[in-house]
């Protein structure tokens, strides 16, 4: 037991004014009408990507049967059948400039649509699928790789020492897609 005041207005109430001036410097008011985006979070090669949640449909076992077309480009790894739809399966590592692990039919697909078309994508390990406040969301810098930076809108770093989420943009992504570049 200490022998410090008890505040006496537990018994007849707080307002909001008592209640801003007791608060310690260490505690943080949380704006709750804060304008948010779902993003679904995943790795490719390693590295921290994500995609406006309004962009992904669905998310798929990473074993889903994929079917070899000849002729695809080599960023097409095949189809699927998506209940009675055949979706392209891409694999957006070489776009981005990352090492290819598309060979690694592990991880996860996403049917993703953005330009006009739909598609599936394989990601390596999907993390999660999260609201985040708009202003976490920073400018790309100057110093984002070349290959990255056509398709990046924007980064999302969680702390300082974890490495920042880059949010694809799904348009620019397949726009560059339909012209071969991946």
């Amino acid at each position: 037991m200490t022998d410090s005041p008890q505040p006496t207005h537990e018994s007849q109430g707080v307002t909001f004014e008592q209640a801003l001036s007791e608060r310690s410097d260490e505690t943080t008011i949380v704006d709750v009408d804060e304008p948010s985006q779902q993003v679904v979070l995943f790795q490719l090669s390693g590295q921290p990507f994500a995609l406006p949640g309004q962009a992904v449909s669905e998310i798929l076992k990473g074993d889903t049967p994929v079917y070899f077309v000849p002729g695809l480009p080599a960023s097409t790894e095949g189809v699927i059948h998506l209940r009675g739809n055949i979706e392209s399966l891409i694999t957006l590592q070489s776009l981005l400039g990352l090492t290819d692990t598309h060979a690694n039919a592990e991880g996860m697909i996403l049917v993703v649509h953005g330009a006009g078309i739909h598609s599936a994508v394989r990601i390596d390990r999907l993390d999660d699928v999260c609201d985040l406040p708009v202003s976490a969301f920073k400018t790309p810098p100057e110093t984002l790789p070349s290959a990255l930076r056509p398709y990046v809108s924007a980064l999302w770093q969680p702390s300082e020492h974890q490495s920042a989420t880059a949010l694809l943009d799904p348009d620019a992504l397949f726009k560059a897609y339909q012209q071969g570049l991946g």
